[in-house]
């Protein structure tokens, strides 16, 4: 039985994962023992490493999923069809509400999962926000986004013609467009312009309601998609340029990656044609869960009119190793290819693409560069920044995914971890506690010490606090920016009940044996509760340092 809960654990977990739940850590089984009095069933309890701001009604529906998907597996014939209920069940029932209960963005779970793997520690303050690393090494992100993106800078991103127009004004690239509310307004503009056109809401990003090569005959359709689409019911109306989109990810002013972003498409093999191989390609996609497929579909007219502007149809049998693109460009709606170009991004182009950002106002940001050849600088080829996207999508393609270590390397200096170090005992551990931050700190600067009952700043200052909680005032301190080193002094057995409020501790030294009770100061505790005690926090002791 208790190899069975394993099994239901790890599905439970995967579910979780896949609802963007970050429950990365190893759920164990406590205890598993038969019901004497109830024949073939089983009471367990299983340790479920908590996480920040998710109801417990996520676990519940978690774990339910899983039981009922283990069963349904041992009775039922694996098909095609049994495959597709089983992933509609498990969307229905599971990832959709686990999502409405506690959603997230797209960029925070790869984010967090290399943190993990990374040994960063990192919590969750709600809304989506989360703490990277601990106190002076603290960040905060939302899903890209940094704690030094400006507010500012985030509306203007959001605003195509705002941005578009602080890039002229600073002398940089830029689209030359028109903002409309009519197609009349629309019309006039691109005959001004001259044919073709891109037609696009001025407040989505990501490729969303973007019509590209747009003719006299497209325009109206254009601009009606367009302008359902915004919400401020205002379209763009913009020169097209030459060449294809290129994302420039930038963090704290250099450049971490840079893609091609080539349309949805399928690569030729000199056999097949076109629609075999998107019939092939499709199959294969039909054998993954909903959430990992591409955004692959059958042709369609869309597919039909950017197969006819590479000079192909349906029919055609493309040579080995041609990409056959299935739509005009690259956006979230369609999908896209990446193709890894950083480097070969011309130092010219990389100068704008920082100077947008700072301009703006993001330290983290995706400039969308439009170039024939982003290895030319853009003033050879008439190549535009097109947009300055604020929380650009981070680890969901390949190429991404491979440079997450390095973007969290540079946003936290290293594992973004203080020291923190433990002493356990009376009031002479408070007084070992007090020398070990001189010797920590000279001056003690930045060095907190803190008990259950009293907390000293880095200048020896008392830091009232609403809490008489050794577990909640140290989560507290690893929250401020001021605290460079922690002390934590145990006088009591509160961290049997709760658990250690980091992950791990550099340091720990046991002073002496007057611990008391919890709740009861003047009651001293058990032999047992002591020795369980600094085995737990032993247990937390890390000997790397």
């Amino acid at each position: 039985m208790s190899q069975w809960l394993s099994r239901i654990m790890l599905l439970a977990r995967e579910i979780l994962q896949v609802a963007a739940i970050p429950a990365f850590d190893t759920m164990e089984v406590v205890s598993c023992q038969p019901q004497p009095d109830k024949p073939g069933s089983w009471r367990a309890v299983i340790a479920v490493p908590a996480t920040d701001h998710v109801p417990i009604r996520v676990y519940e529906i978690a774990f339910g999923a899983a039981f009922r998907i283990a069963a349904w597996m041992m009775a039922t014939e694996p098909t095609d069809e049994s495959r597709e209920n089983l992933f509609a069940a498990l969307r229905q029932d599971a990832i959709e509400p686990i999502r409405k209960l506690a959603p997230s963005g797209k960029s925070t779970m790869h984010l967090l999962r290399a943190a993990h793997a990374s040994g960063i520690p990192f919590r969750s303050l709600g809304g989506g926000v989360h703490q990277l690393g601990w106190g002076a090494r603290r960040r905060l992100v939302d899903r890209s986004a940094t704690d030094r993106d400006s507010a500012v800078g985030a509306r203007l991103s959001q605003s195509k013609a705002l941005s578009v127009r602080a890039l002229h004004l600073a002398g940089l690239p830029a689209p030359v467009h028109e903002v409309v509310t009519s197609l009349d307004a629309a019309r006039s503009v691109a005959e001004r312009l001259g044919w073709p056109i891109v037609v696009k809401p001025v407040d989505l990003d990501r490729g969303e309601g973007v019509s590209v090569d747009v003719d006299a005959a497209r325009l109206e359709p254009a601009f009606e998609a367009a302008l359902r689409l915004s919400p401020a019911k205002h379209v763009i109306v913009e020169r097209q340029v030459d060449g294809v989109c290129h994302r420039l990810f930038l963090a704290s002013g250099r450049l971490l990656y840079a893609v091609k972003r080539l349309p949805i498409g399928v690569m030729g093999d000199g056999i097949r044609s076109v629609e075999a191989l998107v019939a092939a390609e499709l199959a294969e996609q039909a054998r993954r869960p909903p959430w990992r497929r591409s955004a692959l579909r059958p042709i369609d007219d869309l597919a039909r009119a950017a197969l006819a502007a590479a000079g192909l149809e349906a029919a055609s049998v493309p040579g080995p190793g041609r990409f056959v693109p299935l739509r005009r460009i690259e956006s979230t709606a369609w999908g896209g290819v990446d193709e890894d170009v950083s480097e070969i991004v011309h130092p010219e182009n990389l100068r704008v693409a920082i100077a947008a950002a700072e301009l703006i106002g993001l330290d983290i940001a995706g400039i969308d560069i439009i170039s024939p050849d982003i290895s030319e600088p853009w003033h050879r080829n008439s190549a535009v920044i097109s947009e300055v996207n604020f929380a650009p999508l981070l680890g969901e393609g390949e190429i991404s995914q491979r440079h997450l270590g390095a973007f969290l390397s540079r946003l936290l200096g290293g594992d973004g971890r203080i020291p923190v170090e433990v002493f356990a005992g009376g009031e002479a551990a408070w007084r070992a506690a007090l020398d070990r931050r001189g010797a920590l700190g000279g001056d003690g600067a930045g060095v907190f010490v803190t008990s259950a009952a009293r907390t000293l700043d880095g200048e020896g200052q008392d830091v009232p606090m609403p809490f008489a909680s050794l577990h909640r005032r140290a989560r507290a301190l690893l929250l401020s920016a001021k605290v460079r080193a922690l002390l934590l002094v145990v006088q009591d057995a509160e961290w049997l009940a709760t658990g250690l409020p980091v992950d791990r501790i550099d340091s720990f030294v046991a002073v002496d044996a007057e611990l008391h009770q919890h709740r009861s100061p003047g009651q001293p505790i058990t032999p047992e509760e002591d020795g369980r005690l600094r085995a737990l926090i032993r247990d937390h002791l890390h000997q790397g340092r």
